[in-house]
């Protein structure tokens, strides 16, 4: 499988135990992601995910985001340089998206990613060679042998 880039939106979903189908969806994905070694993601989007689950009406504990932040440092996290500005900005000049969904989208492109699990960024859409995926509109695909 190639490698697919999660944003900060499918990571904290991923936390909501209580987020019914679409807490079930993020998980399939992210197992699916684990087993086959294929996950990405950016430092943008972990430093975003601690903010977010740490300020949250319910928060989740600094000790518990900082636990899943060491998990997902497995995964090589983008680093933001200037060749990924760069492409932030083309793609905000063409798209006109929010800048932080651009560095998104260019951070899974210098990842090498063909595919971004996302829930705000419209399903389907393609952004420089990057198609969104919404966890709830595109199943994750079966795992051999499971």
């Amino acid at each position: 499988m190639n490698p697919v880039f999660v944003d900060t939106s499918v990571l904290i979903a991923a936390e909501n135990v209580g987020g019914g189908a679409l807490y079930a969806a993020t998980l399939d994905w992210l197992d699916l992601l684990w087993r086959r070694r294929s996950g990405r993601t950016s430092h943008q989007a972990l430093v975003e995910f601690y903010d977010q689950v740490t300020t949250a009406p319910q928060p989740m504990s600094q000790g518990d985001a900082r636990a899943a932040i060491r998990r997902y440092q497995t995964w090589t996290p983008w680093k933001t340089d200037s060749a990924t500005l760069e492409t932030a900005w083309a793609v905000q000049a063409r798209h006109q998206l929010d800048f932080g969904d651009c560095l998104a989208v260019a951070c899974a492109q210098h990842s090498g990613c063909a595919q971004m699990l996302s829930l705000h960024l419209p399903h389907g859409a393609e952004f420089g060679g990057v198609t969104v995926v919404h966890p709830l509109q595109q199943a994750a695909p079966a795992v051999e042998g499971a």
